[in-house]
């Protein structure tokens, strides 16, 4: 059992928002068929999940002109940006929560805007995040820590205040080498190996628990997570996901 303690909350979107691994993986596998390549399941790991689209790029069609992976990113980004795809569960749930509580939040991914857009429009969430860090933020992709920096300066907190929500190896490290605490979301047990304090599958998992004072804090129990906030309002709320 271990508190970390924070003052602000950053989310990962794709796997930690929302359930659209599959829509990315099959995004590029579809795209490298037409062009002769086999997408492996080291590739899916090591290479996309949690990675910039140009990265990607360029690892994957390395062996192609400047100008023609320009064409194939566009054909990807076509496949992806208005693929619906659900919220993980409970994460609204301990968004609204977080929300009423006056905790300030981001979304740090590293989508582009028009994608962000759609996803936020689809699932009903403009105005929930105080800052969005896209990858048109940054000059480097995860596992630079970069957006996680910058996330926290937006939000007027040190980095090391902020508690960040990630479903790739990639994203825990960039998390964690920006200064933050990171949980891990996903089946992955490697999170756990890259530094993540605690991993659950969804945030189902969450219990929220209103205080009077103190600090913010997340406890971890086991299959259990138990998050405290502080009391802002007159009237208390408990919300059990």
């Amino acid at each position: 059992m271990s508190r970390v303690f924070f003052s602000a909350v950053c989310f990962d979107m794709d796997g930690v928002l929302i359930q659209s691994r599959s829509v990315i993986e099959d995004a590029w596998m579809s795209v490298a068929r037409l062009y002769g390549i086999t997408v492996t399941d080291d590739d899916i790991r090591d290479h996309i999940h949690g990675r910039a689209g140009q990265y990607t790029l360029d690892t994957l069609f390395a062996s192609y002109p400047v100008e023609e992976r320009v064409l194939i990113k566009k054909k990807v980004d076509s496949f992806e940006e208005t693929a619906p795809c659900a919220l993980l569960p409970g994460v609204a749930d301990m968004i609204h929560q977080l929300k009423s509580a006056h905790i300030p939040l981001a979304l740090v991914t590293s989508s582009w805007q028009e994608r962000i857009r759609f996803v936020m429009q689809l699932h009903g969430l403009h105005g929930m995040f105080d800052t969005i860090i896209s990858r048109e933020d940054v000059g480097q992709g995860k596992p630079s820590p970069e957006c996680y920096q910058l996330a926290a300066s937006r939000l007027q907190r040190p980095a090391k205040e902020c508690l960040v929500f990630e479903d790739s190896v990639s994203g825990v490290r960039a998390a964690l080498q920006s200064g933050a605490r990171c949980v891990g979301i996903g089946r992955e047990e490697s999170l756990i190996q890259a530094g993540a304090d605690a991993r659950y599958e969804d945030f189902q998992a969450f219990r929220f628990h209103v205080e009077d004072g103190g600090k913010n804090y997340l406890e971890t129990c086991g299959d259990v997570a138990i998050l405290s906030l502080v009391e802002r309002n007159s009237a208390k709320q408990v919300l059990s996901a």
